[in-house]
């Protein structure tokens, strides 16, 4: 009995160093800086040029390597006519939006979930890797959108 109370001691002091780890502000050279809370949450935003992007959600570390990321996208609700109709809040807070706003908040060059947080990251060397659309990690320096003779790093690295 002794043994697997001192085995589940072992396991929890493990997994909770992992996540202290773990936990910290991240970036990387293509804008992007990503926040892991000590309460499993996270923040993530992107900002390039007039462009921007925010989420917000919860992550969890599997198998002491990969941090998953799983969004929690914020609504407003718009009531037009006799019709309602969740749309992407512009905030953190859910409200009632009018139409007017739902508009301002389209053309504007910023929001939620214009760019997304990647959904799984390799935990190595305490860098985060993202994994690319065809599943391969990111361990190379990527061509940049605004200089194709320079090389960025896709990867986060604690600030």
């Amino acid at each position: 009995m002794r043994g697997l109370s001192f085995l589940i001691l072992l396991l929890y002091f493990t997994a909770t160093n992992a996540q202290e780890k773990v936990c910290g502000k991240y970036k990387n050279e293509f804008g992007e800086v990503l926040v892991l809370n000590p309460d499993k949450t996270f923040e993530y935003s992107w900002k390039f040029d007039l462009a921007s992007s925010w989420n917000t959600g919860t992550w969890i570390i599997k198998n002491k390597e990969y941090v998953y990321l799983r969004i929690n996208e914020i609504k407003d609700t718009l009531k037009t006519n006799n019709k309602i109709e969740l749309v992407l809040s512009d905030n953190e807070v859910s409200n009632e939006i009018e139409q007017e706003k739902k508009v301002m908040n389209l053309i504007s060059g910023g929001g939620q979930s214009r760019k997304l947080p990647p959904e799984k990251l390799l935990i190595k060397n305490h860098k985060l890797f993202p994994y690319s659309k065809t599943g391969k990690v990111q361990n190379k320096k990527l061509q940049s959108p605004m200089n194709r003779s320079t090389f960025l790093k896709p990867w986060f690295e604690k600030d």
